[in-house]
């Protein structure tokens, strides 16, 4: 059995026999903020632990993830070159930083083009329209694909013609790389966001024209946040109709933390 369980914002973590894959985690809005995510609570020790951040940002990442080394038999941490700039006070074994540092031989730093094998687990690395990086995973046959920030980051409603066309052509020109070596993809995990204006789902309507996937999440919303309906309705995340092709595979929202999909 696999699991692709929602955290928060655009961190899922995935499951399966043998690994514990955590992409962008930055917190657990279920428990208070000194306490362990549940999902490292709760799980079995000895998978391997496998954490991604695509870039530094401080809804993508935080330096609480490093202490999860303590807890599981092998552990291995995925960071953006940004990220490692960032913290690389944290990483360096003379520095005078007091807190916890994981083990130089756990953590890697990936850039675009990169790829590592872990066990078994591929990875591989691509760029993003923001800063850092976008990975794909190729666990046990099937292909999984996080964005990170990764979008076209359209803000239609107050840019200008040219603007919007050079953004369009920016991402367009990453996705077509990935298309390249992956027409086809399982798992995409991409950022439906609706508080970038109105045209907030064009960047996954391009991404799913372009790649052909299997089973669409959105992520980059907080609807755990919001208290009605009504405000609901405003995240791309809920209004897949704007982007979802029924043609092109299953688009499916997991809306609150620790919703959970899954599949053989």
């Amino acid at each position: 059995m696999k699991t692709l369980t929602y955290i928060f914002h655009d961190c899922f973590v995935y499951e399966d026999r043998d690994y514990l894959v955590v992409f962008d985690y930055w917190k657990d809005p279920t428990v208070r903020a000194n306490e362990l995510p549940l999902f490292i609570t709760r799980a079995d020790k000895s998978k391997h632990l496998v954490v991604l951040v695509s870039h530094h940002h401080k809804d993508h990442y935080t330096k609480k993830i490093f202490e999860w080394e303590k807890l599981f038999r092998n552990v291995t941490f995925i960071l953006s070159r940004d990220t490692f700039k960032f913290c690389r006070h944290i990483l360096n074994p003379d520095s005078c930083y007091a807190g916890y540092k994981p083990k130089p031989e756990n953590v890697r730093i990936l850039k675009e083009g990169d790829k590592l094998l872990i066990n078994g687990l591929g990875i591989e690395v691509f760029g993003s329209t923001d800063i850092g990086n976008s990975y794909i995973l190729t666990i046990k046959g099937e292909t999984l694909f996080h964005a990170g920030d990764l979008n076209a980051w359209i803000w239609k409603d107050e840019s200008t013609p040219e603007e919007v066309s050079a953004e369009t052509e920016k991402f367009l020109k990453i996705v077509r790389q990935i298309k390249c070596l992956y027409p086809k993809l399982d798992i995409v995990m991409f950022p439906v966001d609706a508080r970038i204006g109105s045209e907030f789902y064009r960047g996954a309507e391009l991404f799913v024209r372009e790649i052909e996937v299997n089973k669409f999440f959105p992520m980059h919303f907080e609807l755990y946040e919001t208290s009605t309906e009504e405000r609901y309705l405003k995240f791309g995340a809920v209004d897949l109709s704007k982007y979802a092709n029924p043609n092109r595979g299953e688009y499916i929202c997991l809306m609150y933390p620790y919703a959970a999909y899954l599949w053989e």
